[in-house]
């Protein structure tokens, strides 16, 4: 039983790998089925097996949005605290002549920014008095 658990768990994930399968927490199980149907070799895998396999990864895919959740409000924090810590920057300012005051990684880390942090931004900065 474990030994036939273990063949299908390898593969379940060869066939996710092949088929490059970007798995999010909105996925389910019968889109998973078919997703990795043609990867997957006979005899067919147990439905236990298949199903327990598939909660491991959504798992995965869960805990991974959640971190990266977090890293992008970490980093939409710390945008929001050096525009308004900088003395240059005004609510008038446009992006494009701010944007030569910070560093290129920061650029490219701020790249994310959506319109959750522009509708934060849209009140009065601490420096506009």
């Amino acid at each position: 039983m474990l030994l036939q658990y273990l063949d299908d768990k390898s593969q379940i994930k060869d066939a996710v790998r092949m088929a490059e399968i970007g798995l999010t927490s909105a996925w389910m199980l019968d889109n998973f089925k078919v997703a990795i149907a043609k990867y997957i070799s006979s005899p067919p895998m147990s439905d236990t097996n298949l199903k327990f396999v598939f909660e491991v990864l959504l798992e995965r895919a869960r805990e991974k949005e959640e971190k990266e959740a977090k890293k992008r409000k970490h980093l939409a924090d710390e945008f929001y605290e050096l525009l308004h810590a900088s003395k240059e920057i005004t609510k008038s300012s446009k992006w494009e002549d701010c944007k030569s005051l910070f560093g290129d990684r920061q650029v490219a880390s701020f790249s994310f920014i959506d319109l959750e942090l522009v509708t934060r931004l849209q009140g009065p900065l601490e420096n506009d008095n």
